[in-house]
């Protein structure tokens, strides 16, 4: 029985498979029978230093190795230190670790998987716990027994060859052959999550509905056709609605996301954060739904960092889904051709910048209505302003060291051009050659972020300017 759950799981190649034994009845079980059936396995355990115990239990998980008659292959690492440096979990911490080890060893091996020993038991208490945490379908589903990719690998699968065998049999197996597993006595303490479900509450749930670890697992059997068909729709509209990537970044155009389900924005957000950050595995649905609300109604600013380390700008009709390290492609923002630039606008008249950008200078009709409309206006690219003592042109250049401006909102006090840009998150890449709007030697306007408070327009405003920076 147990045979043929481990067959249906397991790659059909001669690669070899780096097996993640720490020594208990479920990873001694699958190692002893994927030697039987005669894999090339390597045994990798992983001391998560914290236990004393643990370095003794190492030595007997290579004693089994060498009886065995494979190789094996050990690691350690302080995860109490790394769970507080990380602000982490004692087991999300001892997860992460254990996981970036196994991949480690089967990447420098070039192995094709790692099997893990987690069985049916196993599954209904991940499903369980996901339910407790509020999950979406994909948490209801469980894990997978085959992934690839994954979050640790793009060529490497994880595969869980016992996920629908049930953790009686594993005993009787080992007990039929003659192994001896190790016993972790902190899979007792109610202190860990897990444990806490294991323990208390599915014995708890058991008396209301019997056999509930074999429904719960019947669902997710039942959810993962669905789970399925919604991905290969992610999937088309992955490629069809990417308009540019990288490893580092990502861009999808503001329309076509917006006209979409907000079920498939979610998705196309996920697999956007798998992309760029493959490692980062504590996407919560608050982390989505404030990058998916963002693209509906985004700041003036046009930016917001998100969890793990990634951004979201919105240029133009473009959304960047981006890492905090990316160098998005200057196209993407209005640009001066060179950080030495200077460019005349003539009043009225336009100058075209880089990549398509242009921007419009003319005079405006003041009143009532006009006031009305700059008060309310939410485009940042454009402006109206007060032209009285202005030249027949402004000046486009880039930033200087150490230039001012005083700002709109800030009672006339002065800030450096370059703080607000780091303020505002102008992505540095693209601040040295950032348009700044200059008259008589002023900055007046940072396009797209902010006016000064000297060219504030009023109803009573007497020559009443129009600029505007578009993209064609």
């Amino acid at each position: 029985m147990i045979l043929e759950h481990i067959k249906q799981n397991l790659p059909k190649s001669d690669c070899e498979i780096v097996v993640g034994v720490s020594g208990g009845p479920d990873s001694l079980c699958l190692v002893d029978i994927l030697v039987h059936l005669a894999y090339p396995v390597v045994v990798a355990h992983f001391n998560h230093c914290l236990r004393p115990e643990a370095w003794e239990e190492a030595q007997k998980v290579e004693g089994m190795a060498v009886s065995l008659g494979v190789p094996f292959v050990s690691g350690e690492k302080n995860v109490i230190q790394y769970a507080q440096d990380h602000s982490l979990s004692i087991e999300e911490a001892a997860r992460l670790l254990r996981y970036q080890f196994l991949f480690g060893i089967a990447e420098n091996r070039k192995a094709e998987a790692v099997a893990v020993g987690h069985n049916a038991n196993d599954q209904a208490e991940t499903i369980l716990m996901n339910i407790l945490r509020g999950s979406g379908l994909a948490g209801l589903t469980g894990m997978s027994s085959s992934s690839l990719p994954n979050p640790w690998s793009k060529s490497v699968a994880l595969v869980r060859p016992l996920l629908s065998v049930w953790r009686k049999d594993i005993l009787t197996y080992c007990q039929e052959r003659g192994l001896s597993p190790l016993y972790d006595p902190s899979n007792a303490e109610t202190t860990f999550f897990r444990n806490r479900v294991r323990h208390d509450l599915l014995p708890l749930l058991e008396e209301y509905r019997p056999n509930i670890q074999r429904r719960l697992c019947q669902m997710a059997n039942i959810l993962s056709g669905d789970q399925e068909a919604l991905e290969q729709r992610v999937d088309y509209l992955w490629k069809d609605f990417l308009v540019e990537h990288t490893s580092d970044y990502l861009a999808f155009e503001v329309g076509n996301f917006l006209n979409l389900p907000k079920g498939m924005q979610r998705r196309l957000i996920r697999r956007g954060f798998q992309h760029l950050r493959p490692d980062f595995t504590d996407l919560s649905f608050e982390v989505v739904e404030q990058a998916r609300r963002f693209i509906e109604h985004p700041s003036q600013s046009k930016a917001a960092d998100l969890a793990g380390w990634v951004r979201i700008t919105i240029i133009d009709e473009w959304i960047y889904l981006a890492t905090q390290e990316a160098h998005i492609p200057l196209h993407a923002w209005p640009q001066i051709p060179d950080e030495t630039s200077r460019l005349e606008l003539p009043i009225p008249g336009e100058v075209h910048l880089t990549a398509g950008w242009r921007i419009q200078a003319k005079y405006a009709e003041n009143g009532t209505a006009i006031y009305a409309q700059a008060l309310k206006n939410a485009n940042p690219f454009q402006v109206w302003l007060n032209a009285g003592g202005m030249d027949a042109s402004l000046i486009l250049r880039g930033k200087r060291p150490g230039e001012r401006i005083a700002p709109l909102g800030m009672g006339g006090r002065s800030m450096k051009v370059a703080d607000l840009m780091v303020n505002e998150k102008i992505p540095q890449q693209a601040r040295p050659q950032w348009p700044l709007v200059i008259s008589q030697g002023e900055v007046i306007w940072i396009p797209g972020y902010r006016l000064a408070h000297a060219v504030q327009i009023t109803e009573h405003t007497e020559k009443v300017l129009f600029l505007s920076l578009y993209h064609d």
